[in-house]
């Protein structure tokens, strides 16, 4: 399995994901334990995406009352 490369904007997703690539890295041999180490991979971004649609949306309401 390869590891992909995702670039965040959050430095705590930036660690985040840091720490998981080096644990998919560790155990590259056991699909189980990748499986399980994509599957947190995905749900960091797909958190990270609804924090920043939530800002953006937050954003725009401000802009929209001034």
């Amino acid at each position: 399995m390869t590891i992909q490369n995702y670039e965040s904007g959050l430095d705590l997703v930036k660690e985040r994901m840091d720490q998981i690539n080096g644990l998919m890295e560790k155990f590259k041999d056991l699909p189980e334990v990748q499986q399980k180490l994509q599957g947190a991979k995905d749900a960091l971004i797909e958190s990270e995406e609804e924090i920043m649609n939530y800002y953006d949306l937050t954003d725009i309401a401000k802009r929209n009352l001034n």
